[in-house]
C-alpha cells in the first residue's frame, strides 16, 4: 500500500507540472494577443480612417503639393526630409489663409487632430534603419515614440505615391485631450497622389 501512495503522489506532481506549463504558455499567448489587439485599436481603426479620408479630401482641395515638394530622402546629411509635419498654421497650403485657416483650426479640434504628416508611401527604407543618427534615419529622432512605433508597422514596399498620416489625441472618454490630461494617441494613414 505504501508504494502505491508514493506512485499517486509522483503522478499528481507530474500532472500538476504539465498543467502549470500549459497555463503559462496560454498566459503568454493571451498577453501577446492582448498587446497586439491594443495596438490594432490604436493603429488604423475604422473610425479614424473615416476621419482621415475627410481630412485628406479637405487638404487635397488646398495646395498640399507645395508641402510635398519639400520631401527629400536623398539628403545624406542629418536634414533629410522623409516625413514632414504640417497643420493649420501652414500658410503656403491654403489659398485663402484667413478663411481656411480658421476652418482648419475648428476641424482639428472637432476631429481631435494632434499632428498631420506627409511622407512617401513606401517606407521600407525608413523601416530598415538601425542607426538613427544619419540620413533619413534621423526621422525617428525627430518624432515621438508612438509615431516611430507606428511607422515601423506600415507596409507599402514598392508602391509609389505619398501618404498622409494623422495623429489623433484623445482622453479616455474620447474627447479632445489637453496637455494636463493623460492622452491616448491614435494613428491612421491614407494614400494621396501618385
Amino acid at each position: 500500500m505504501q508504494k502505491k501512495k508514493g506512485f499517486v503522489f509522483i503522478e499528481t506532481i507530474v500532472v500538476m507540472a504539465v498543467l502549470l506549463s500549459s497555463l503559462l504558455i496560454l498566459y503568454a499567448t493571451f498577453t501577446s494577443l492582448a498587446i497586439s489587439e491594443k495596438r490594432r485599436l490604436m493603429y488604423d481603426d475604422v473610425a479614424y480612417l473615416y476621419r482621415t479620408y475627410y481630412i485628406k479630401k479637405y487638404f487635397s482641395s488646398q495646395r498640399i503639393d507645395r508641402i510635398l515638394e519639400n520631401l527629400d530622402p536623398t539628403d545624406s546629411s542629418n536634414n533629410a526630409n522623409f516625413l514632414i509635419s504640417f497643420g493649420c498654421g501652414s500658410r503656403d497650403v491654403f489659398t485663402d489663409y484667413v478663411k481656411e485657416g480658421a476652418f482648419c483650426e475648428i476641424m482639428s479640434q472637432n476631429l481631435h487632430i494632434s499632428n498631420l504628416y506627409l511622407t512617401y508611401y513606401d517606407l521600407s527604407a525608413l523601416q530598415n534603419c538601425s542607426n538613427h543618427t544619419t540620413g533619413l534615419c534621423t526621422t525617428y529622432a525627430k518624432v515621438n515614440q508612438e509615431l516611430a512605433d507606428y511607422l515601423r508597422t506600415l507596409g507599402g514596399k514598392g508602391i509609389s505615391g505619398y501618404r498622409m498620416i494623422v495623429e489623433y489625441q484623445e482622453n479616455e472618454k474620447g474627447n479632445y485631450c489637453t496637455t494636463e490630461e493623460k492622452c491616448k494617441h491614435h494613428f491612421a494613414t491614407i494614400r494621396i497622389g501618385d
